[in-house]
């Protein structure tokens, strides 16, 4: 996303918008979620919001549409690691294009590494939380952070590192556009998991001796600082060896195993580097499917037949993905840079409008009103949906013309 959108102009972009819209979002939604105690389909209803079983109906289908492209492109990162492992993406003969190209255009592989990624969802759900996905969390997130380091620190110990130094941190105020700025938007919203969906299913279990201030502040602190890394383990190789950092997802599948191919000790970087993203990349899946979980659990079904019957769906899903990458695309500009900023405002509008202040306050654990709690107040009330709006409307005018 940096390469496309400017670099380090994307960069200033998205830091600013992290203190604008994602800190601001978070404590919104992990407090509404902790408040209501439930996960988002039967949240705003039990706010008694007007139209609330409809808004729950929305933000499912929106956690399941965003979960089924994605784990389309998670395929895609196994298959990687699996050649990355074997070697065969170092054979003679063999071009990362032709492997990357072989992929896309074969819909029996993608399906298989599709499947496969939707199985070790499941089984991570069906775990529960605490024996699941925390336990999870637990042991691939140190994992992803040690790697990128690793990756970050070899990457820039190479000739010609500081031209993507440059690039990454030296901003081009020129380069500024509706699109730079919708694409950051988006980003923050589903990297930080806003939307009244992922991260508000991680709100809803939280206890009340954890601080919702806090825990907003080392969510977005931890995810920008691993994207940060990462932009550093990533964009000065694209310098050292000359090739665009604005090639999109070819970058990560074409673009950079290639250069792997021509560095000492590539294959154990891209090992690493796709293990990184593999962990990373299933950590960001599983709150959609505890989404869908929460939702059946209101109807009686157990935790583990509403992972499996979440992950048939989304096997299913993923299919149209998987036979054309243009909808995969327009998949991701829908329910990604769209979908789930326009469903953040419900939470949004539930802090702002629909729970008392006093009773944000007893959630945050702030005893009286201060001037710093008015202003976060009436910024999440009033600026945020204003702001969220209109980036919509001047990203989505600038995409179109």
């Amino acid at each position: 996303m940096l390469g496309m959108f400017g670099g380090a102009t994307f960069l200033v972009i998205y830091l600013v918008l992290i203190f604008a819209l994602g800190i601001p979002g978070l404590i919104a939604e992990l407090t509404i979620a902790r408040y209501v105690g439930v996960g988002p389909f039967t949240a705003f209803m039990k706010l008694g919001m007007p139209g609330g079983r409809v808004i729950g109906t929305i933000l499912l289908i929106t956690a399941l549409a965003a979960v089924s492209y994605y784990l389309v492109v998670i395929g895609w990162v196994l298959w990687y690691l699996i050649l990355s492992v074997s070697g065969v993406l170092f054979e003679g003969g063999v071009t990362a294009v032709s492997v990357f190209e072989g992929l896309i255009t074969s819909p029996i592989l993608q399906l298989v590494a599709h499947v496969s990624v939707v199985t070790f969802c499941v089984l991570i759900v069906s775990g529960g939380i605490r024996r699941g996905v925390e336990l999870a969390s637990r042991f691939m997130m140190p994992v992803v952070y040690v790697i990128l380091v690793v990756v970050a620190v070899y990457a820039l110990s190479l000739p010609g590192a500081g031209d993507g130094l440059v690039f990454y941190l030296r901003p081009d105020l020129s380069r500024v556009s509706g699109s730079t700025i919708l694409a950051a938007m988006g980003q923050i919203f589903f990297s930080l998991g806003l939307g009244s969906t992922w991260i508000f299913i991680y709100g809803s279990y939280m206890s009340r001796r954890q601080g919702v201030v806090r825990s907003a502040v080392y969510t977005a602190f931890g995810d920008t600082v691993a994207s940060f890394i990462a932009g550093l383990a990533i964009l000065p190789l694209t310098f050292v060896f000359n090739v665009s950092p604005s090639s999109g997802p070819p970058l990560m599948f074409i673009t950079l195993p290639e250069i792997f191919r021509q560095l000492p000790y590539g294959r154990l970087i891209s090992v690493l580097l796709f293990t990184a993203l593999l962990f990373a990349a299933l950590l960001s899946a599983i709150p959609g499917f505890e989404i869908f979980v929460d939702a059946l659990g209101n109807y009686g079904v157990s935790r583990r037949k509403a992972a499996v019957l979440m992950g048939v769906a989304e096997v299913v899903l993923g299919i149209p993905s998987i036979l054309s990458l243009d909808i995969l695309l327009y998949n991701d500009l829908v329910w990604g840079s769209t979908m789930l900023p326009i469903a953040s405002l419900f939470s949004i509008i539930a802090f702002g409008w629909f729970v008392g202040s006093t009773k944000i306050l007893k959630e945050l654990g702030i005893e009286r009103e201060s001037t710093t709690w008015k202003v976060l107040y009436y910024w999440v009330r009033l600026a945020m949906p204003i702001m969220v709006i209109l980036i919509l409307i001047y990203g989505w005018i600038s995409f179109f013309t």
